[in-house]
């Protein structure tokens, strides 16, 4: 005999066969085994205990259909429901001690069920209607540092043991026949809205038997669980729960034993002190103990005004809000308020993060936008800085010098760049000399770039001297293309590299040095004379530097 995935039990089998050959081997096909606890997750415990000396009772009915039904091989014949239906009643009470553990009795009663003949399993006669279970203790201990109250959120974790006596009705497939035992682990969350998620897991002790053909015995059962709060405030919440057990023992070529059940339900924890539930679910098909259809209802009890109600009444309060933050005040009247504000006592615009702007330089730029915060713009100047400003041993000018194309004349519009270099130097008498620096891009040859450096170099010492600078301040030179800042195969670093710097010489302690040789001399030392004569460049050659 085995069984197969289907809805309901499949067992493969002829059925001489099997009344002929089988002994009668029964076992409780119960897989519904709820827990009193009033927070606990009707099958799925959670990990708090009661409260101290608090007790809780009542009453869980439940109907299972179909909870063992067997199909005989072939499919000439019609399904078999040895146990069609059944309605039990489990009467259970449970005690607190010490707010750290607690002690529970469960009294299986079945009120009624039914099946067709057991002649398949060799008894005549259907199952016996009106018998008792095994009657079953309960216990649950917290571990120490994860003992949650009712109302608290946060991990959970409690150690249980179940022991069942035999005193069920083995034959109306009520009882095990021997006493039972099961430790466990209850592991669980509750969230600050009142979500709580639980896990269980243990060791199931049962008795080796064969059922047509089927190994059972030992078990692992588990279940995982999760209430929801529907109206906190009301103690309304929806409950929903997968509970079953995986078997330890198969014989050779049989599929493993796996009942479990899907369950939900609602709940109502009443301010009265009684918590009713109800619900229903489906069996996996994948076991001899998973019904095809179940519904249970249950009425908990616990005494009004004791802890237990207490701590019942406080969690179906919601948390109280946070409290709403202090108002924010802006005492220097500046629009920028609390942390935001750097200077709380003195009014400053936002974009200085409530600070007065400052003006070190007193050009009329604020030093947040003023590049130069420490040298003023003049007139001409830009983003507070001059068009030319003294910085370390360079005189740096905002725009570059520009000339006419191939030429060395000056264009107008780098006057006034000139006369603001003309004005540094005068202001600087303590700047002995500078050098005026010629530099080109690579268009042209080596000895026109370096010619028309030369050249153009001169032109702005010239304008320096005729803007008031002493002559014996100036020196000029050129450098053609040797000294490139960019790389001159874009237009951009072209435009770089064609410029005009002034550089500073450090002062000399004796009479002032000659100006520094020209690069552009010829091997005789003669300045300003090139190598060759150089007017204009040779006809194929690149376009001269503008």
């Amino acid at each position: 005999m085995k069984t197969s995935h289907l809805p309901l039990l499949l067992v493969a089998l002829g059925v001489s066969t099997l009344a002929a050959a089988q002994p009668d081997t029964r076992f409780d096909v119960q897989l519904f085994r709820p827990s009193a606890g009033p927070q606990d997750l009707v099958v799925v415990t959670q990990s708090r205990p009661l409260s101290h000396a608090t007790v809780a009772a009542g009453p869980y009915f439940s109907y299972s259909l179909n909870p063992l039904t067997l199909i005989p091989e072939g499919g000439d014949l019609e399904k078999i429901s040895l146990v069609g239906n059944r309605l039990q009643l489990d009467v259970m009470a449970m005690v607190g001690l010490f707010d750290w553990g607690e002690v529970g009795v469960d009294m299986p009663l079945i009120l009624a069920q039914g099946g067709q003949n057991l002649e398949v399993i060799g008894t005549e006669g259907s199952v016996e209607s009106f018998v008792l279970g095994d009657l079953r203790l309960t216990g649950k201990v917290a571990i120490p540092g994860l003992r949650r109250p009712a109302e608290g959120e946060g991990f959970g974790a409690a150690l249980t043991l179940n022991v069942s006596f035999p005193t069920g009705a083995q034959d109306a497939f009520a009882g095990e026949g021997e006493m039972t035992w099961a430790p466990g682990l209850v592991l669980d969350y509750r969230f600050g809205n009142g979500i709580l998620l639980a896990l269980n897991g243990g060791f199931w002790k049962r008795p080796d038997r064969v059922f047509g053909g089927v190994q059972l015995g030992d078990m692992m059962p588990f279940g995982v669980g999760a209430e929801v709060p529907i109206l906190r405030g009301s103690g309304v919440m929806a409950l929903g729960m997968v509970n079953g057990a995986v078997g330890l023992k198969k014989a050779p070529g049989q599929e493993r034993q796996v009942p479990a059940e899907l369950l939900i339900g609602l709940r109502w924890y009443s301010s009265t002190g009684l918590t009713f539930t109800f619900g229903g679910g489906a069996g996996c098909g994948c076991s001899l103990a998973s019904p095809t259809l179940s519904f249970f209802t249950s009425i908990i009890w616990i005494p009004a005004k004791t802890r237990e109600w207490e701590a019942l009444e406080r969690f179906k309060e919601p948390p109280e809000p946070p409290p709403p933050p202090a108002p924010l005040v802006d005492p220097d009247g500046d629009s920028v308020i609390g942390v935001g504000d750097r200077c709380p006592d003195v009014p400053g615009p936002v974009e200085n993060a409530g600070c007065p702007d400052l003006d070190r330089d007193g050009d009329s730029v604020v030093d947040r936008l003023d590049k130069c915060p420490d040298e003023p713009a003049n007139s001409r100047g830009r983003d507070g800085c001059p068009l030319a400003r003294r910085d370390g041993n360079k005189i740096v000018i905002l725009e570059q010098v520009n000339f006419a194309t191939d030429q060395d004349v000056i264009l107008s519009e780098s006057f006034i760049i000139l006369e603001d270099v003309a004005r540094v130097m005068n202001e600087n008498p303590e700047v002995d000399r500078i050098i005026v620096e010629g530099h080109t891009d690579a268009r042209a040859s080596d000895a026109y770039n370096l010619e028309l450096s030369r050249r153009r170099a001169a032109s702005v010492m010239r304008f320096l001297v005729e803007s008031g600078v002493a002559a014996e301040r100036l020196c000029s030179q050129g450098f053609g293309r040797s000294r490139p800042l960019s790389n001159n195969e874009t237009k951009e670093g072209m435009a770089l590299n064609r410029r005009v710097e002034f550089t500073i010489q450090p002062p000399s302690e004796g009479p002032r040095p000659p100006c520094p040789e020209d690069p552009s001399a010829d091997k005789k030392g003669k300045r300003g004379r090139p190598k060759a004569p150089v007017s204009s460049p040779k006809a194929g050659s690149p376009a001269p530097t503008p």
